[in-house]
């Protein structure tokens, strides 16, 4: 009978630290999916970890019946901004994004993307630019990875962006036309943010210099 007794207190045990390591990861980690529209303020909330992006100047990352660009023509297409803030402790983060399973046309139209009316992402060239830095051709790059920025964001931190996307010049190379004619590139960001752990050394001041 005492066995069976301590073996419940066992399970309840148990049963107890699941739920503790439950809501310590709650309030640790926290993730948002953005969709770009003009006037959207979003905030990650958990525990003490709250950023906030912002991309109110912003109404959408759509390419829909594009040309081909080259690097100087892309610089000239739709500036996308949008800032990152942190009010609350030091938050790793990545940036990435996402498709979006409809669009709307100019008429206000919901049309379903089906994925063979995407643009494959080999065909997509992006810039995107942080805190005022100075556009160049070598920071442009082919969307071989949706994850477009991470690291780490200190508290009363906030990060600038600048985002273009085009169609790469080369996409219509070796007559692949078809693969980007009538077809549709659209999506929406997404950010996922961890709260950073400081252990007590490194967070100790420096001794003061004599």
């Amino acid at each position: 009978m005492e066995e069976k007794k301590k073996m419940g207190n066992a399970k309840l045990l148990v049963i107890a630290i699941v739920l503790i390591l439950v809501v310590i990861i709650g309030t640790t980690y926290a993730w948002l999916n953005i969709t770009k529209k003009s006037g959207i303020v979003n905030k990650i909330t958990a525990g003490n970890l709250e950023l906030t992006l912002d991309d109110t100047t912003s109404e959408g990352i759509k390419l829909i019946k594009e040309v081909p660009r080259s690097y100087q023509q892309g610089m000239t297409t739709k500036e996308y901004t949008f800032t990152l803030t942190n009010t609350s402790s030091t938050s790793s983060y990545t940036l990435s994004l996402k498709d979006l399973e409809k669009y709307k046309d100019e008429d206000g139209n919901e049309t379903v993307i089906a994925a063979e009316n995407r643009i494959n992402d080999s065909k997509i060239r992006y810039i995107l630019l942080k805190d005022g830095e100075v556009a160049t051709a070598d920071k442009s790059k082919i969307l071989t990875d949706r994850t477009i920025d991470t690291g780490t964001i200190k508290k009363g931190q906030t990060i600038s962006y600048s985002l273009r996307v085009w169609i790469d010049s080369r996409a219509g190379d070796n007559n692949t036309e078809s693969e980007i004619m009538d077809k549709i590139f659209n999506v929406r960001l997404s950010l996922v943010a961890e709260q950073t752990i400081v252990k007590e050394e490194e967070a100790k001041p420096l001794p003061t210099p004599v």
